[in-house]
């Protein structure tokens, strides 16, 4: 059972998104989680978003510019 103030949120995947995440895991050399996988997609995924919206001038720089102080500096690379 969830706390009231916990704010995680469990979801549930079917067995062919689990079996990709697994292909997934086994194309990385050191050894990494399901969550680690899971984390990495949602990451990249909010920054093509963030990049997207900036792009067609639905955000300001400032508001692009805040949105990428919560992705990992070794996605900020790739923009």
């Amino acid at each position: 059972m969830t706390r009231r103030n916990d704010p995680s949120v469990f979801i549930r995947l079917s067995t062919l998104q689990v079996k990709k995440i697994e292909v997934m895991k086994e194309s990385i050399e050191e050894p990494v989680t399901r969550k680690e996988i899971l984390d990495g997609l949602i990451d990249s995924a909010y920054l093509v978003a963030v990049k997207t919206l900036f792009d067609d001038g639905r955000i300001s720089k400032k508001t692009y510019k805040d949105g990428l102080t919560v992705v990992p500096d070794y996605l900020k690379g790739d923009i």
